[in-house]
């Protein structure tokens, strides 16, 4: 197995595991708080998701890419990087104690004032995190350990020690000391294993170099951002904690699904790059269309069978306090297939040298998600939300799928039409299953191998595709 390989497959496996311990710790936080308190959580959690994005700045590109250009700049590169985020660290947590002190005073809730703070203690660690270096360096078995690091610590400190909702300030502080705990591990890394160095030569003209670079993924980060959880932030200032949290358990699941799409991507997206600089049209075609037959067969019948059993899911992940998230969370499930399909569209720009086009769809949405949630959100709530997220995320498909179409041919249509069928079998099944009682594990269990046997009587997928993957693997 070649450097490559090996390194995609050991970030693969372990981004898996660290996300699947990610989903449990939700599960278990939303068992053992009440819905308020799981909402006051997810709420504060969707806030830092635009401080990290402000304090990693979009430097890890800029990192990976001088680094694998010229190795004996990694001291300066990795120095000045690491003063310029800790600058704006220092900055962004100024303005979280500001902000925290002000939701003291002005909206009373101690809850959310001091989760605000003690999440801001997170992205220290998160601005002198040096994962990118790994990813310069190639040695991303570093990378790997961290991400365990980062999720298993507070999956066995809560499993362990969170009991009751008034322990709630322990989910912060179980992320914090396994953020201190995977730095530590990534400086004794990069300072004793790798015998690097640090050299830190901050000027002006570095300093504005780097909010150039940086200011352009900070900006379309910001804006997928706001299609990815300011459905959150609004139910949550506008309808309660309690509706924020119900809500925010669907979600948890649509995170998982989502961040398993960035993962079928890691392998794929230089691929992608490859054969759009040597202009390999049909290389990259079957690429691509290979891509959405993967995509099609994993997302269509995950989306049907979560929503037959939207209500089961729920309950078993979270408990009966949550069982209203059923139909919100099946609304974000179609989003999530139109999601899936959207990123061929989103990753082939990026990799096409479009990303301006990629912004400018994002930015559409994003405003229009924005301007509908301020809206409708507050009055109809989070079922309406979940519709409008759906419909921004409608239009980020169009419009990229629009500017994608000289460099992007992909038959999404007649993959997904050739899905449908073992899928709508599978369904048959979850629904027998469900109608006599059967345990919805089981339930699962069944319905995935029935699907499994379907996709290949149906020869969606045949033995010889298999065969060719394991050759070519």
């Amino acid at each position: 197995m070649n450097k490559v390989a090996k390194n995609a497959l050991v970030v693969i496996l372990s981004s898996v595991l660290s996300q699947l311990l990610v989903f449990f710790i939700a599960s278990i936080v939303g068992k053992r708080l009440d819905a308020a308190a799981f909402g006051e959580l997810t709420t504060v959690q969707a806030m830092m998701t635009y401080f990290t994005l402000l304090v990693g700045f979009g430097l890890q590109t800029y990192g990976t890419r001088e680094i694998a250009k010229d190795k004996k700049r990694i001291n300066r590169v990795v120095g000045e990087i690491l003063a310029f985020r800790i600058v704006i660290f220092i900055v962004s947590f100024v303005v979280i104690v500001v902000v925290a002190l002000c939701i003291w005073k002005f909206n009373h809730d101690k809850v959310l004032a001091t989760l605000l703070i003690l999440y801001g203690l997170t992205l220290l660690p998160s601005a002198i995190s040096i994962d990118w270096v790994y990813s310069g360096i190639q040695k991303m078995e570093y990378n790997s350990v961290y991400n365990i690091f980062k999720s298993g610590v507070p999956f066995i400190l809560v499993y362990i020690f969170l009991k009751t909702k008034n322990q709630l300030y322990y989910v912060p502080i179980f992320t914090i000391i396994a953020l201190v705990i995977g730095s530590v591990y990534q400086f004794y890394g990069y300072f004793f294993k790798e015998k690097l160095k640090i050299s830190i030569n901050l000027d002006k003209k570095t300093v504005l170099g780097y909010i150039s670079f940086g200011s352009p993924f900070l900006i379309s980060g910001i804006l997928a951002m706001i299609n990815g959880n300011v459905d959150r932030l609004v139910i949550s200032f506008f309808r309660g904690r309690t509706e924020a949290g119900i809500y925010g358990a669907g979600y948890t699941i649509i995170s998982f699904l989502i961040n398993i799409v960035g993962m079928i991507f890691i392998p794929i997206f230089p691929v992608i790059i490859t054969y759009f600089n040597e202009n390999a049209k049909e290389k990259l075609s079957e690429l691509m269309n290979k891509t959405s037959k993967i995509l099609a067969a994993f997302v269509v019948p995950v989306a049907f069978g979560g929503i037959i059993l939207s209500r089961e899911i729920i309950i078993l992940l979270f408990g009966k306090p949550y069982v209203g998230a059923y139909m919100s969370f099946s609304i974000l499930l179609i989003y999530v297939i139109i999601l899936f399909f959207r990123e061929l569209y989103g990753y082939g720009l990026n990799a096409c040298n479009l990303e301006k086009k990629y912004v400018k769809a994002v930015a559409v949405s994003s405003i229009i998600n924005l301007g509908l949630n301020l809206i409708l959100t507050p009055r109809y709530g989070m079922n309406i939300a979940a519709i409008i997220t759906l419909l921004s995320e409608v239009i980020n498909f169009v419009m990229m799928k629009y500017y994608a179409k000289e460099v992007i041919i992909v038959s999404n249509t007649k993959n997904i039409v050739k899905v449908l069928f073992p899928s709508l079998l599978m369904a048959a099944v979850t629904i027998f299953l469900k109608y006599f009682n059967v345990n919805i594990v089981i339930n699962i269990i069944i319905s995935a191998a029935a699907y499994s046997s379907f996709i290949f009587i149906t020869k969606y997928i045949t033995i010889s595709e298999i065969k060719s993957i394991i050759r070519k693997g």
